[in-house]
């Protein structure tokens, strides 16, 4: 049988709700858009961007007495893999406390991911009932000093309710910063070897990461000299700019989180877990190593970002090194790429 719901009809109808706060009803065309689509064709887009659409007002606007509602709202989304749950998990952490909307949570890998969503906004879950932090490879519960040092826990996915639009891309500039060094010539002293690129996330070819090897005299400077010698020389930057890893921190979550130009999907949260993850490959270290060690690593790291002239509004250009220890080489990796409108 054929529904009635129009996008147009569905987006004026939810904000009147919404704006009067008639929660029932609200939540009412939820559960009608969700009858509606078990009975129409597979690709009716419309109808699922209807749902979608009353799903994240009602996850952002409904109030602190109806969490056990947000929750089912999007354990719903969630069940289905719509590709926008990422975010309405982000939203739902973005206006809840965590004891709000915990003791609802059915889904164990859904329920952490709310959890992690939680703590970039600054809430400490350490030690909180019914989570493990290696239920997401041991990343901990709470921020380490070095991730809380420079991330923004009110700028991130999910800040907006009615609006689909994603987070900011990652665009780490040194523009106005101090301290720029001049790379190495190219072709002088030890050459690094680069390994094939990767791309950040799988799927998405908008960043991609490469590891730089070298002997012990290859650092951080020459590794990004050798990676920038594949670029014109016109656009071969000479100089590069040192930042702490914390400065990084904020650009690498979002570029891990899915983050692109009008992105819609993005999560703070699989960013975090991700990067976690990705320190762990680069120390050698196993998921079972405390994030006492991960830490340990992040103080020793050294990194440069640069700018090209091709560069617009979106962009991360960083090169992370560790210096070699007991006879081994340094290591560098190069997180590198740019997206446009």
């Amino acid at each position: 049988m054929r529904h009635h719901f129009t996008w147009g009809e569905v987006f004026e109808r939810t904000d009147q709700l919404a704006d009067h706060q008639n929660w029932n009803e609200l939540i009412q065309l939820y559960d009608a858009l969700d009858a509606a689509l078990a009975d129409a064709p597979p690709d009716d887009r419309e109808l699922r961007q209807c749902r979608a659409r009353v799903a994240r007002v009602a996850v952002f606007e409904l109030p602190a007495d109806r969490g056990a509602d947000a929750v089912r709202i999007l354990e719903r989304e969630y069940e289905d893999g719509l590709a926008h749950s990422g975010a309405l998990w982000e939203t739902l952490a973005h206006v809840r406390v965590w004891e709000e909307v915990g003791p609802h949570l059915r889904h164990p890998l859904l329920r952490h991911l709310v959890a992690h969503a939680r703590v970039l906004r600054g809430e400490d879950l350490a030690g909180a009932d019914g989570l493990d932090p290696g239920a997401c490879g041991g990343v901990p519960l709470a921020l380490a000093p070095w991730e809380a040092e420079f991330w923004d826990a009110g700028d991130h996915p999910g800040s907006s309710g009615r609006s689909s639009g994603g987070a900011a891309i990652a665009s780490l500039s040194s523009v106005g910063r101090e301290g720029r060094t001049r790379l190495p010539a190219a072709g002088g002293g030890a050459v690094p070897v680069l390994a094939a690129p990767e791309p950040l996330v799988p799927g998405a070819p908008t960043y991609c990461f490469v590891g730089v090897s070298g002997p012990v005299a290859c650092d951080v400077h020459q590794a990004t000299a050798r990676y920038l010698r594949a670029l014109p020389a016109h656009e071969r930057p000479s100089y590069a700019t040192p930042i702490p890893f914390a400065a990084a921190y904020p650009d690498l979550v979002l570029a891990l989180g899915g983050s692109s130009a009008y992105g819609t999907v993005a999560s703070a949260a699989l960013g975090r877990i991700a990067l976690w993850r990705m320190l762990r490959r680069f120390a050698g270290l196993s998921v079972a190593a405390p994030a006492a060690d991960v830490s340990a690593f992040v103080a020793g790291l050294t990194c440069l970002t640069w700018e090209l002239s091709s560069d617009e509004i979106w962009f991360l250009h960083l090169a992370i090194g560790h210096g070699g220890t007991e006879g081994r080489g340094s290591v560098s990796w190069i997180v590198d790429g740019q997206d446009v409108d």
